[in-house]
């Protein structure tokens, strides 16, 4: 199996098409790739640069690690410095792969079988070309064989896979849990040293599932970028696995049905007052009615807001030649996944920061002429990463305001952000004269052509 596609051109394969005479790539392309890549990479060290520079500008002074020489941190910085970079090599790997997904799934092809080849020339990539980001910058943004252009989305995937999973592996996994809501951060645990040679497995569990997440969320929301739908049994499947996994592993859920003290603490109150089999029916039980309840919820909210966006979003009588945004199609399956794995707590406090984000985007594009649409399922990403990273502060900073318990204040800010969204919308009116990208004349991007 390999991890990346030159192209995803699907109509190009088969056919004759001339070669383009030999060129460097466009600078911009390479910028915007090593720019994407830098920013990747300051995300996944924001965490714990920021507890850096907090402790470094915190009075008094404290010192770190029981003030321990400077000699002896040399080998636990590198360990963890080992480790990081490990970390952002491998979802950089999983970014390649999803690059494959995005393009094969559309088409019904397996995505596991197959060597990537060029759909242009039908040579074989070869393996050192697949690397991630190192490869399409060794190749200056070309085949090797045919000197065709390659596009530059697929260092920019997986460069963000690698930022987004990182920078989840510093803050929810380094840190103890400190970003989850309803469970006390386990300090035991926190910290490299401390967390592998004495592992939390229910950390783990939590960073790995939600990493799946924000990865299933890229890939459909690329698939919307190029105008395709994911297919329903692929959907179903992922939908399937989402809902067992907290069955199976309940700690997976933070936060309980009703915004208590989370799965963990109650089961093991479950363990002390019944016996093992009706803590276990316990376990399953509450798993199962977080993942149901979060995944309904979702549903529902998610084709409402698809529904409004939609409305919003329909014609152009005042004059406009675009749109910010483009027509949710998969918006409601996004948001089922996002209340199945964070409950209906997570998934209302996501949908509040994905208003925010089409807000931004509505403000950017009317503001920049070349600024591109962007579908709401791909803004669902870092309205989703954002909360993970920030869950437990934003209920503790808004608290009742915030979607923790079941209390009518929490829907206050979610009505005030509809509002404001449909605010900005009904004012956006650019100017007729507004550039159209043809995506149709770009020939190293990805799915231009109709499946």
């Amino acid at each position: 199996m390999t991890e990346a596609e030159p192209d995803a051109n699907p109509e190009s394969q088969g056919r004759d098409i001339p070669p383009d005479p030999p060129a460097s790539p466009a600078p911009s392309s390479q910028q915007t790739v090593w720019a994407v890549f830098l920013g990747s990479v300051a995300m996944a060290i924001a965490f714990p640069a920021g507890e850096l520079a907090a402790w470094f500008f915190s009075t008094p002074r404290r010192p770190p690690l029981h003030a321990d020489p400077l000699i002896e941190l040399v080998p636990m910085v590198g360990v963890a410095v080992l480790i990081a970079t490990w970390v952002f090599v491998f979802w950089s790997l999983i970014g390649s792969f999803l690059n494959v997904v995005v393009h094969r799934l559309p088409l019904g092809q397996s995505v596991v079988l197959g060597g990537s080849r060029c759909p242009r020339c039908h040579s074989a990539i070869k393996w050192h070309d697949n690397l991630p980001v190192i490869g399409w910058l060794n190749l200056r943004g070309r085949c090797r064989s045919c000197d065709l252009p390659i596009a530059a989305r697929y260092p920019v995937v997986e460069s963000i896979c690698a930022g987004l999973c990182t920078a989840v592996y510093f803050r929810e996994l380094l840190s103890g849990g400190a970003n989850l809501p309803g469970r006390p951060p386990d300090f035991q645990h926190g910290g490299v040293l401390k967390l592998f040679p004495n592992p939390a497995f229910d950390l783990i569990g939590l960073s790995l599932y939600h990493c799946g997440t924000l990865c299933v969320l890229l890939v459909w929301g690329l698939i919307a970028w190029d105008g395709r739908r994911v297919p329903s049994r692929s959907v179903l499947a992922v939908l399937g696995v989402a809902t067992a996994l907290p069955v199976v592993f309940p700690p997976l859920h933070p936060l309980g049905l009703t915004g208590g003290p989370g799965l963990i603490m109650a089961a093991m109150d479950a363990m002390d007052a019944m016996d093992a089999m009706d803590a276990m029916d316990a376990w399953l039980m509450q798993g199962l009615a977080v993942s149901v309840a979060g995944g309904v919820a979702g549903l529902l909210s998610g084709r409402l807001l698809q529904w409004l966006l939609g409305r919003l979003l329909h014609g152009d009588a005042s004059g406009r030649t675009g749109q910010p945004l483009g027509q949710p199609h998969a918006l409601g399956i996004g948001m089922a996944l996002v209340g199945i794995v964070f409950g209906w707590q997570g998934m209302l406090g996501t949908m509040v920061l994905l208003l925010v984000a089409c807000l931004v985007q509505a403000l950017l594009w009317s503001a920049l002429a070349e600024w591109p649409t962007v579908p709401t399922e791909l803004l669902l990403v870092p309205a989703t990463f954002l909360h993970l990273c920030a869950w437990r502060q934003l209920v503790v900073a808004f608290g009742p305001w915030w979607p923790a318990s079941p209390t009518l204040a929490c829907l206050a800010v979610l009505v005030a952000m509809v509002l404001a969204v449909a605010a900005a919308f009904a004012a956006i009116a650019p100017a007729p004269s507004r550039p159209q990208r043809s995506r149709e004349t770009d020939p190293g991007h990805p799915g231009d052509q109709p499946a």
